[in-house]
């Protein structure tokens, strides 16, 4: 093809001057209407202009001028096609080409000096715009609108294009680390393959309305050459496991709040996905996101291990979602669930161990709580006379379970009354005497499983009474009122029994305080199997006997007074219509282990030396400080063979299995005061165990020992002395009840 003396078009449109243009698909021609080919081409030539212009090109008129004549405009074909004939031309059709040159046959050449760029040429067209910008770099808002335009100017929408091709095998690596900043914000999650990288100008463009060759543009300056604006907002999205963001939503030292204040940003959480998302300039959001894994850097997670003693019938009550939130709200830890509805483990921060303890054990006292023997209850009322139905709230002083219910108590009308005269009791008064006789045998009817009474050795049987309210729990709304107590009992009623007793000072204040005849306190402790052991170690009360040092040179002593391992609990709820208060007697079978016995056999050394190690770091501490020193959530108890059953042990081996001590606020707590009541020992103790239990106990209670527990009750009947013994406790405890009921409302006259 002939070459043409660059024109000054030519010039302007040089790649040192002009945007660098791929082949265009059409272009402008002037074609003069002389000819001046030689006379045995005529035919030739005519032929084929009727073929070209037939099949392939359309002429207008421009109505201009151009170069002095007419314009015309000629639609021509792609240059691909153009170039291809150019290249099958004779070399003798040279010299009449000399002879055709027009604007079209200028743009033609033009297309040919653009179409023959190399990639390098235009890679280096890319530097050149770019200059002396580094990676990371800020510009400022003009400086940057500048550049834009000028790449978006300097290059064809397919080389942008291009460029962005082959920069995006070198992002890819980028893309995958999380966490990373972006420019703009988005209030979606773009989780696609690219999406890290096309997201960024997805939300400048949405912002900026931007698209075509500025957007592309944008996407170079940006993920190309990592440039950013001064101060701009964006946004930077952490993705981690959803129990690790429950967790730091729920850590009492940890607070996405005041991160975000004290970087002037903001952070939007969503839990179920698992996602932080700061916003806000680069520097502060990065600073946040270290932050952040600094805490995560902190997270410990242990196993709940509680699926193997969980009665998955009522399950769903123990797991449930509300109930799970509370304890992680409430103990600042999360749970990973996994595919089960019962969590796996419990994740928590290095510093809060003591939390994630206290929730594992939570969920331990939940199980128990949601499976208890079932209680019936009594009444001395005759069968036909009606009580009234009033609603009580416990408020704190009640589970959590049973917190979340609607409760009534039964009881005269009355005794609601805080204005009422001296209280009576007409019904109690008259009711039979003999009302005791059958609360023994519905006490006695329930027999441990698994025991051989006439084999059994050292086995004991006890009952305790303890003052307090049994209430019923309210199934909607109800407009009965009143009703007796078969028709209570016929409605089937879940209950439970709080023991927070108001005004207890008046009447102990009426009692003689047993004083301990030494200087050693005394502590009672319950010790409870984890769900894990629940099925292969009984509960334990323990007694232990601490007396602190006399001076520094002196150690403390601690002793373990005696050992109870309880095979069997049931209770009857006995209803006092006429009383604030209702009792609740239990029955206890258990072993005991004595002072003695303990010191002079070696079979139980291990259980001994186990029960020591897992209280005398507490004891030592409630004694030398002035400040509430809870128990520890959890210990390793060594138990003996003989202390697994009741009958002759299959093992003498011992076995160390996890007990949960109670969750008791302060350890003097376990610590209880007797007082004299009628020539009867009655047991006082207070203590405060929420926030799963009831925030505040008052236990209050008589007991009693029922003797011939080793014998076998298909053979030997209750004796009359027995039931006597059991009648006049059954007094006793009724008198407590009504003595408590009458120093409160003598409490409220003096006031």
């Amino acid at each position: 093809m002939r070459r043409h003396t660059q024109s000054a078009l030519a010039i302007w449109r040089s790649p040192l001057h002009r945007p660098l243009v791929l082949p265009v698909q059409s272009s402008i021609r002037f074609q003069s209407s002389t000819n001046h080919a030689p006379a045995h081409q005529q035919d030739h030539l005519a032929g084929r202009r009727r073929w070209k212009r037939l099949q392939q090109s359309q002429k207008h008129s421009l109505g201009i001028d151009a170069l002095g004549k007419p314009g015309e405009i000629v639609v021509v074909p792609d240059s691909s096609r153009r170039n291809t004939r150019n290249r099958r031309r004779k070399p003798n059709d040279a010299a009449g080409d000399t002879e055709r040159l027009t604007l079209g046959s200028m743009l033609d050449d033009l297309d040919e000096e653009a179409s023959q760029l190399t990639a390098s040429a235009v890679h280096q067209g890319f530097e050149a715009c770019r200059g002396a910008c580094q990676p990371n770099d800020t510009l400022a808002p003009g400086e940057w609108e500048e550049l834009r335009s000028k790449v978006a100017s300097s290059f064809t929408y397919n080389q942008l294009s291009d460029y962005l091709a082959d920069s995006r095998s070198k992002l890819s690596e980028i893309d995958k680390t999380t966490g990373r900043w972006r420019p703009g914000t988005s209030m979606f999650l773009h989780t696609t393959p690219g999406g890290a990288r096309d997201e960024v100008t997805d939300r400048v463009a949405t912002s900026r309305d931007l698209k075509g060759k500025p957007l592309l543009a944008e996407q170079i300056l940006r993920n190309c050459w990592k440039l950013s604006i001064t101060d701009e907002v964006g946004q930077l999205d952490l993705q981690m496991p959803s129990a690790f963001v429950v967790l730091l939503l729920n850590a009492e030292h940890f607070s996405f709040d005041e991160v975000a204040s004290l970087h002037g940003s903001s952070i939007d959480i969503t839990s179920s996905l698992g996602l932080v998302r700061i916003t806000g300039k680069q520097n502060a959001c990065e600073s946040i996101r270290e932050v952040i894994l600094d805490a995560t850097a902190r997270i410990r997670e242990q196993d709940v291990d509680i699926e193997v003693g969980v009665d998955t019938a009522g399950s769903g009550q123990v797991f449930g979602s509300e109930f799970l939130e509370w304890v992680g709200k409430t103990y600042g830890v999360a749970f990973d669930r996994g595919s089960s509805h019962v969590p796996e483990k419990i994740v928590y921060l290095a510093e809060n161990e003591r939390g994630a303890d206290d929730a594992r054990r939570t969920l331990n006292l939940a199980v128990n709580e949601t499976k208890p023997t079932p209680v019936p209850f009594s009444s001395y009322m005759p069968a036909s006379e009606q009580a009234s139905v009033y609603h009580f709230d416990p408020e704190a002083n009640a589970s959590w379970f049973d917190r979340q219910m609607s409760w009534f108590r039964w009881a005269m009308s009355s005794v609601q009354s805080v204005e009422a005269a001296t209280p009576s009791s007409p019904f109690f008064d008259t009711h039979q005497t003999r009302l005791s006789t059958a609360l023994l045998k519905l006490l006695r009817s329930t027999r441990p499983t698994k025991v051989d009474f006439q084999s059994s050795s050292h086995v004991h049987e006890s009952v305790t009474a303890a003052a307090g309210r049994c209430l019923f729990a309210r199934k909607g709304p109800s407009e009965e009122t009143v009703m007796t107590a078969p028709q209570l009992g016929g409605l089937s009623l879940p209950r439970t029994f709080t023991t927070e007793i108001p005004r207890i000072a008046p009447f102990l204040e009426s009692l003689t305080l047993i004083q301990p005849k030494e200087e050693t306190r005394r502590y009672n402790i319950r010790m409870t199997p984890s769900a894990r052991y629940a099925d292969d170690v009984p509960q334990l009360d323990v007694e232990v006997a601490f007396t602190p040092a006399e001076n520094a040179e002196a150690e403390d002593t601690l002793e373990v007074q005696c050992v109870k391992s309880i095979f069997s609990t049931n209770s009857v709820d006995y209803l006092l219509p006429e009383n604030s208060l209702d009792l609740r007697f239990t029955r206890t079978v258990y072993r005991k282990v004595s002072k003695e016995t303990l010191a002079g056999s070696s079979q139980y050394e291990s259980l001994v030396q186990s029960i020591k190690e897992s209280l005398r770091d507490v004891l030592v501490s409630g004694n030398a400080s002035r400040r509430a020193v809870p128990l520890p959530a959890f210990c390793q108890i060594s138990v003996p063979g003989d202390l697994r059953s009741l009958g002759d042990p299959i093992s003498t081996d011992s076995t160390t299995a996890e007990y949960l001590l109670p969750p008791l606020s302060d350890i003097r707590g376990a610590m209880a005061q007797q007082y004299d009541f009628d020539g009867r020992p009655l047991t006082y103790r207070f203590y405060e165990s929420g926030p799963f239990l009831a925030a505040r106990t008052t236990e209050l209670l008589l007991d009693m020992e029922l003797p011939d527990a080793a014998s076998d009750p298909e053979h030997h009947r209750p004796q009359e002395s027995v039931e006597n013994d059991f009648h006049a406790f059954y007094n006793a405890a009724c008198n407590m009840a009504f003595r408590i009921h009458k120093a409160k409302y003598e409490t409220l006259e003096v006031v």
